[in-house]
């Protein structure tokens, strides 16, 4: 059992607060501290509403993401499971929170190899929440992209490019066409367009991602600089060396400012920048 931690004011915190303060860890890069507030909120939930309280999935749940972030996908995988389990006996096969653990497994599925088992749960989260939603949904379109990040990661590139664009159609309806999410899914079919050899549209797919994040939060954001750091891998793959070696300094400053310089992004940024070739 966690350490029996206390608030402000010497008394044990309340589920909703250690979730609370969890989040916070989380939000601040200490997934230790949130799992021991988490692992505290489990027990006291399992303590006063048994096994399968929706309070209890939602802890279960929560841990197995502090499992991942701590790169202990065994321990992800074991407790999202739990979580499935008791979210079944409580909603049944065709609840939306059991639909949200079937994606959240299958995430962690494709982590460790296992795309067959990985792409069952997603289609079954999709199926339960399509059913939902409809068709025209943000979460359905989210199921639908993480199928697609699914089918690039195990080489299939068409399948990808299919799973990828509709969702993209469906956020475009849905959010607009200069939300954040739309540029993550265009950046994730510029990524396939990359892999099937098509630069020019890898090109006009990252530099579009690239503006709509710098759009919404500013040039020196690290997410632009990720964004910017793609866009000049294919600059530099299409010739455009002084293109892409502008970009690559700019994606180093800004995640040397905003993530340090041990910040394994902002080493990613550097290899790429050092390993270009010399000017002149």
């Amino acid at each position: 059992m966690a350490n029996g931690m206390t608030n402000d004011q010497g008394d044990t915190p309340s589920t909703d607060e250690l979730r609370a303060m969890a989040q916070s860890a989380r939000e601040q890069d200490k997934p230790l501290t949130a799992w021991e507030h988490l692992q505290q909120a489990l027990d006291i939930d399992r303590r006063d509403h048994g096994e399968n309280h929706p309070n209890v999935i939602q802890d279960l749940n929560n841990l197995a993401t502090v499992f991942q972030e701590l790169g202990d996908m065994g321990g992800a995988r074991q407790h999202y499971e739990q979580a499935l389990d008791r979210a079944r006996q409580h909603y049944g096969d065709e609840g939306e929170a059991v639909a949200i653990v079937h994606n959240n497994l299958g995430g962690v599925l494709q982590e460790l190899g296992h795309f067959n088992d990985a792409k069952l749960h997603l289609e079954t989260a999709l199926e339960v929440l399509t059913a939902i939603h409809g068709e025209d949904h943000p979460i359905v379109a989210s199921i639908i992209n993480n199928l697609g990040g699914l089918a690039h990661e195990s080489g299939d590139l068409e399948g990808a490019r299919t799973y990828y664009e509709r969702a993209l159609a469906v956020d475009e309806r849905q959010r607009g066409p200069n939300d954040p999410v739309v540029a993550a899914e265009v950046n994730n079919i510029a990524g396939v367009l990359r892999d099937l050899g098509d630069l020019e549209g890898a090109r006009e797919g990252y530099l579009r991602a690239m503006e709509i994040d710098e759009a919404a939060y500013g040039a020196d954001h690290p997410l632009v600089a990720i964004r910017a750091n793609n866009l000049a891998g294919i600059l530099q793959y299409m010739g455009d060396m002084d293109g892409a070696r502008e970009l690559f300094e700019r994606a180093s400053r800004v995640l040397e400012q905003t993530r340090g310089e041990a910040h394994p992004a902002t080493q990613l940024v550097q290899n790429n920048l050092d390993s270009m070739p010399p000017t002149g």
